[in-house]
């Protein structure tokens, strides 16, 4: 086997140590998963440790992988005296499990065990994978080297154009339902364009928080011309027939009658846009292979020169005088070429044949013997594969794409009364494509479901209602994100604002506190104003108007008071 040994920092061990056997592995130990490749060098990858499990630094490839079939799932992490340990073979589980299928009954991971993959599922993502790493009609585990070595050169010469053109499943890597909450002027309207950004291109919102903002505003933008972003703000008279679907009086009937219509909401639009792309993407992975001979004629066909009505196929190693081949004629059973020279001549009277039989033998995976022939049987074998990828690339917008619902203040209005008996289609496993779909018959009686390629951002001001106080239903199916001044965004108003939030903790609790965003980009001369605009009418409404808090909270955190018509402002700082 080549998966030969790990080194985790300075000592080196040995993957087939027994297999019950466990290592203890620490979130910051460097660990490199060693292979053997074809050639006989050894290639180590690098492993990180990511929300507590390890991943493969270079994800693509698993990720790609992931999409071949569904494995038997088994839990491998395993606690013990709080350290998180791993067995060897559950390692090699965890990244190459997707390919494996392994003993259906026992589920018993052999690391010795040949992979049982078809050539062809392989070949499906990775076609142009070097035959070395086949045996017979499947891949084997010791050649598996071969494939990762594949995946990252891969990774590092697509193009956009290919990239955007690959069926892969995203990858989720936020919850579908989330809200950012927190009190006033922490940027959580500000954050969920860089969400839905990150939601969309399936990043870590990190990688996208650390973009130039300009660049991420102009990809925003562009999504929502793409109808895969939706931007509403909840208010109290918010309502279902706004949100999913109602009857709307029809202004474009020019009569003295007043007629109705039924229109869809915007969670109904959305929703409906995600699931036609969700089910054109389960189309197009569902989609049957052409069989060998048709995919054949297709190709042949469309590959022909009109006036000549002949193929030219390029050889994939040239050598000699030859450089490509020439199929002039198809026959029940075999194929009539003749050679191209490097000047660009065809040999004259020349009758060479190849047998359709063999063709499709090695096309499926079988070694081709025949030494003499074996470069013609190889060039069209490559054409062939490399035309079934171009159509299966040829229709870029059936790829999956994520959706995104921005709901800002969603604390605002009543959500039974907004979602109805759709919120629990919300759930995760009752999406479209999960454990447990749920659909459910509108009044209109069309039947509506929730696919998992939409995500709600939702936005919350807690000096409006705590968490606590929030639908319970709602709190259940979504994850919360908490949104707190950041004092090192604003270094000149640091001092002030924090000492203005300590006194609204002490009194009002940390749900009333002031945001940053107010003191950005601004400069001190410009504070009394932010206060006196923005702050101080807050702190009437926490307060009830009553004004000897308020002034008592203002002079301990610095700041200078005047009082004009019976209202408290600030012309200055102390210092």
């Amino acid at each position: 086997m080549n998966l030969l040994f790990f080194e985790m920092g300075i000592r080196h061990e040995k993957l087939w140590q027994p297999l019950e056997e466990y290592l203890t592995i620490y979130p910051k130990t460097k660990i490199l998963l060693y292979f053997k490749t074809s050639e006989g060098d050894y290639k180590g990858l690098p492993l990180v440790f990511r929300d507590g499990e390890p991943r493969l630094q270079t994800e693509t490839g698993i990720t790609a992988a992931m999409a071949l079939s569904e494995p038997a799932k088994t839990e491998f992490m395993k606690r013990y005296r709080q350290d998180k340990l791993f067995s060897l073979a559950s390692v090699c589980k965890y990244y190459f499990g997707p390919l494996y299928r392994g003993n259906r009954e026992t589920h018993v991971y052999d690391p010795m065990h040949e992979l049982q993959v078809s050539k062809d599922e392989v070949l499906d993502i990775f076609p142009d994978l070097s035959e070395k790493a086949s045996y017979g009609n499947y891949i084997r585990l010791e050649k598996l080297s071969s494939l990762v070595t594949r995946v990252e050169l891969q990774r590092q010469t697509d193009s956009v154009e290919e990239k955007e053109a690959t069926y892969t499943k995203p990858v989720q890597l936020f919850p579908l339902n989330q809200i950012l909450y927190g009190p006033p002027g922490t940027g959580k309207t500000y954050q969920t364009i860089n969400y839905a950004v990150a939601i969309i291109e399936s990043k870590p919102i990190e990688a996208i928080q650390a973009e130039d903002r300009a660049e991420v505003q102009r990809r925003y933008e562009s999504y929502q011309e793409q109808e895969q972003i939706e931007f509403i703000t909840f208010h109290q008279s918010y309502s279902y027939e706004e949100f999913v679907q109602g009857l709307r009086p029809d202004t474009h009937r020019h009569t003295d009658n007043l007629h109705f219509r039924l229109t869809d909401g915007v969670f109904k639009r959305i929703a409906d846009r995600a699931k036609a792309n969700y089910e054109a993407y389960r189309r197009t992975i569902n989609k049957p292979k052409l069989p060998f001979e048709s995919l054949l004629d297709q190709m042949l066909m469309e590959s022909m020169n009109r006036e000549t009505e002949e193929v030219e196929i390029p050889l994939q190693n040239p050598g000699g005088q030859f450089r490509s081949m020439i199929i002039y004629e198809v026959g029940d059973t075999y194929l009539l070429y003749k050679r191209r020279t490097t000047r660009g001549d065809s040999a004259k009277d020349e009758v060479r044949q190849l047998y359709l039989h063999k063709l499709r033998e090695s096309f499926y995976g079988k070694e081709i013997r025949e030494a003499i022939n074996r470069p013609y049987y190889e060039a069209v074998v490559y054409a062939l594969r490399k035309f079934e990828k171009s159509l299966k690339h040829a229709k870029s917008e059936d790829r999956l794409k994520n959706y995104v619902l921005i709901i800002d203040e969603i604390n605002r209005a009543n959500i039974s009364r907004v979602f109805g008996e759709l919120i629990t289609l919300l759930e995760e496993d009752k999406r479209l494509g999960k454990e447990h779909p749920l659909t459910v018959t509108l009044s209109s009686g069309e039947s509506f479901a929730v696919p998992s390629n939409l995500s709600i951002v939702g936005t919350m001001n807690t000096a409006d209602k705590s968490i606590a106080l929030l639908d319970a239903a709602l709190r259940r199916r979504f994850v919360f994100v908490p949104m707190y001044p950041q004092y090192d965004l604003i270094p000149e108003a640091a001092s002030v604002l924090q000492s203005l939030n300590e006194q609204i903790r002490e009194r009002k609790g940390v749900d009333f506190m002031i945001g940053h965003s107010f003191f950005i980009n601004k400069s001190v001369s410009e504070f009394p104003e932010i206060f006196n605009q923005k702050i101080i009418p807050l702190l009437y409404e926490y307060f009830n108007t009553r004004i000897e808090p308020i002034r008592d909270i203002l002079q301990k955190s610095g700041l200078v008071l005047t009082e004009e018509n019976y209202q408290l402002k600030v012309i200055g700082i102390v210092g």
